[in-house]
C-alpha cells in the first residue's frame, strides 16, 4: 500500500519538475527579449543623444556666425550693407530657433527611450529572478526523487510558486513584449 501511494508522489515529482523546467524556458526566453531589446534601445538612446549634439554644435556656430553679422552691422558704412547684414541675421536667428526646437525634440524622444529601457531592464530582473527560483524548485525535487524527501518536494514546490508569480509579474509588466 504505502509503496502505491509512493509511486503517485514520485509522479507527482516528474509532473512538477517537468513544469517547472518548461515555465523556466519561458522565463529564460522572455529574459533573453528584454536583454536584447534593452540592448537595441542603448543603441537608440546613444543615437539620439549623439544627433542631439551635432544639433547643438550647429546651433553654436549659427549663433558664432550672427555674432560676427552683428558686429558686421555695426561697421557698415551704408543703408545696402546694414539690410544685407540684418537679412543675414534674420535667417540666422530662425536658423537658431528651428536648433533649438529640433534638439528640445530630440531631447524628449532619447528621455523616453532611457525611461523604456529602465522600464525593460526592472521586468528583465523579475525574469531573471523567476529563472533562479524556478532552478531552486527543480534542484528540490529531483533531489526529493532520489532521496524520497516528500518535504523537499514541497519546498520545491514553494519556490516553484514564487517563481511563476514572479514570471507572471514579468510577463504583464509593462512595457508588454508579445
Amino acid at each position: 500500500m504505502t509503496e502505491i501511494l509512493q509511486e503517485k508522489w514520485m509522479k507527482g515529482v516528474a509532473i512538477t519538475t517537468t513544469c517547472l523546467a518548461v515555465m523556466t524556458a519561458v522565463a529564460s526566453a522572455r529574459g533573453s527579449a528584454c536583454g536584447a531589446k534593452t540592448q537595441f534601445l542603448n543603441v537608440v538612446e546613444t543615437s539620439k543623444w549623439a544627433y542631439y549634439q551635432a544639433k547643438s554644435i550647429k546651433q553654436n556656430l549659427a549663433e558664432s556666425q550672427k555674432n560676427a553679422f552683428e558686429v558686421g552691422v555695426l561697421g557698415s558704412s551704408n543703408a545696402g550693407q546694414k539690410a544685407v547684414y540684418d537679412e543675414k541675421i534674420k535667417t540666422i536667428t530662425g536658423e537658431i530657433t528651428r536648433y533649438n526646437t529640433e534638439k528640445n525634440q530630440i531631447k524628449k524622444e532619447a528621455e523616453d527611450t532611457a525611461a523604456q529601457n529602465k522600464l525593460l531592464a526592472r521586468k528583465n530582473n523579475f525574469f531573471s529572478a523567476a529563472v533562479v527560483f524556478f532552478q531552486i524548485g527543480i534542484m528540490l525535487s529531483s533531489v526529493s526523487a532520489l532521496l524520497k524527501r516528500k518535504f523537499m518536494w514541497i519546498v520545491g514546490l514553494l519556490f516553484g510558486v514564487i517563481a511563476a508569480v514572479l514570471l507572471g509579474y514579468g510577463l504583464f509588466l509593462q512595457p508588454l513584449l508579445f
